[in-house]
């Protein structure tokens, strides 16, 4: 009996042992191409139940992968989209570190727009992922094309496409200006008011504004007749760029005949028509507005206060204070020795208006130059009022433009004096 209880008490010590002994876990790790699991490395590795482990994955960033997620058992995986991160250990578990090829977009634009969708500069995209592509022009330009690597873009020539990312991509949005062809027959009118038009030194002005390139430009009158325009040579015009903007502005006597039509044909230098650069204006001829009256000036530090009495309003023709405006006043300065323009106001809804003293307080409807920038000598400065072809007419444009009086000035050394 002595034997069988020492025995019995080996056996239950045995068995006491076996069941204090801690559980094991085992976590089996691999890898997808294009990277490895650094920590704690790839294979099977065994841990105590419960034991948290770190886990590391690391790209091959040289060939253009990319760490994705982990996949597997991955329900005590601290964060599955994180190269490092934690596993806890609360069983058997088999894992993978999951990693895709990534090529580069480098994404630019010319002048004149931009790409909006996905934006400027170089992206990653997964491979065989397909990237949306939204080119926009800017005011007075137009898209043109996709250029570069354009083998997987949807449609070169639409601003709105597609890009499968095959391999690393450079393309770039182009943009061109709108190219026009502006033109306009108006009357051009000086002197009071009380005189009718046909007594107030009318012309029919031809005018013509464009970025094509042209030699001049042949207006057909409502007459029979025609007449050359040649392009504008003077020094300074307000508000045109003489490096893109080209003006062809001539003044034929007389008053221009309503309703008939005034036909612009752009010429090329051997005086030939250039194809499908034409334009058709009907001068309307309805009541002309008064001219601006009682102009005068007054001197501020910022430059010269111009004021008028301002002219009475024509329902549909002349409304400047309206939305959306219908005719406006203009202001202009020439040099008296050379009658060269030097400055320009338009589109100004009543009186008064500041010519500046300084270029930085120009407004948007003042060009060329500050009072600062002229040089010594004599100026007019004139008002003028323009009205507009009425709506649901044949005309296009201006309709009249009447000036009547101004003031003269001088600068000498700087020093602005009103006559």
């Amino acid at each position: 009996m002595t034997r069988v209880s020492i025995f019995l008490t080996i056996a239950a010590l045995i068995v006491g042992m076996v069941g204090c002994a801690s559980v094991k876990d085992d976590l089996t790790i691999a890898s997808t191409v294009g990277g490895s699991v650094t920590t704690p490395g790839e294979g099977t590795f065994t841990y105590d139940e419960d034991e948290v482990v770190e886990l590391v994955a690391e790209a091959e960033d040289e060939d253009g992968y990319q760490f994705v997620e982990w996949t597997g058992d991955v329900g005590t995986i601290a964060n599955v989209n994180a190269t490092r991160t934690t596993i806890a250990m609360n069983g058997d578990y088999s894992i993978t570190a999951n990693f895709v090829r990534v090529y580069s977009l480098t994404v630019s634009s010319t002048a004149g727009g931009s790409v909006t969708v996905p934006g400027e500069g170089a992206f990653p995209h997964r491979a065989d992922s397909v990237v949306s592509l939204v080119a926009t022009a800017d005011v007075g330009y137009h898209f043109l094309d996709w250029t570069g690597d354009v083998t997987t873009i949807a449609n070169v020539t639409a601003t709105t496409t597609s890009i499968s990312m095959n391999s690393n991509y450079i393309i770039t949005a182009n943009f061109a200006v709108d190219l026009y062809f502006s033109t306009d027959a108006y009357v051009m009118l000086n002197g009071p008011a009380t005189l009718p038009p046909e007594e107030r030194n009318p012309c029919a002005l031809l005018h013509i504004g464009t970025n094509m390139v042209m030699d001049s430009v042949r207006v057909d009158l409502p007459d029979g007749t025609s007449t050359i325009v040649p392009r504008y040579t003077g020094l300074f015009s307000p508000g045109v760029d003489r490096t893109t903007v080209l003006l062809f502005v001539t003044c034929a006597p007389g008053m221009p005949i309503a309703g008939g039509e005034y036909i612009f044909t752009a010429l090329d230098v051997a005086g030939e028509p250039i194809l499908g650069v034409r334009n058709t204006d009907v001068w309307v001829g309805v009541e002309p507005p008064d001219p601006p009256t009682n102009v005068r000036a007054q001197l501020s530090k910022d430059g010269i206060l111009v004021s008028w009495d301002e002219s009475p309003i024509i329902p549909g023709s002349f409304e400047p204070a309206a939305e959306p405006q219908l005719g406006f006043y203009q202001l202009w300065i020439a040099r008296l020795e050379t009658g060269e323009s030097v400055y320009g106001a338009g589109g100004i809804s009543a009186s008064p208006h500041l010519v500046p003293k300084d270029k930085a307080d120009f407004t948007g409807g003042d060009h060329g130059l500050s009072l600062s920038e002229m040089e010594d000598g004599a100026y007019y400065l004139g008002a003028s009022v323009l009205s507009i072809a009425p709506e649901g007419s044949l005309g296009e444009g201006i309709e009249y433009n009447n000036s009547d009086q101004g003031i003269i000035f001088s600068i000498q050394d700087g020093e602005i004096t009103i006559k």
